[in-house]
């Protein structure tokens, strides 16, 4: 797994399409995600993710990692990524 692969995530926004507000899914980075953790899910798996921030300068940068062990299982994203096949969350993030 590339080092920077989940430094990013999904946060679900508000977009003005055809004279209508729609809530859309758009691919962010984590630092940029700001306080609304909710409305946040994996890039990959669609799973629930929490947030991990830089503390320390020389330390790892902005990431998310899974709520869900099996989904970290599962996901190309994950860090326990040990399946050959990856698979959508069980319980996505809608």
């Amino acid at each position: 797994m590339p080092d920077d692969l989940m430094t990013y995530c999904e946060q679900k926004k508000r977009f003005m399409l055809t004279s209508k507000m729609e809530w859309l899914w758009v691919k962010v980075p984590v630092s940029l995600v700001g306080t609304s953790y909710e409305a946040i899910r994996c890039m990959h798996c669609h799973g629930a993710v929490r947030i991990h921030q830089q503390r320390i300068d020389h330390g790892p940068e902005d990431h998310v990692e899974h709520a869900s062990r099996q989904d970290s299982d599962n996901c190309q994203g994950g860090n326990i990524y040990v399946r050959g096949e990856h698979r959508l969350s069980l319980q996505p993030v809608e």
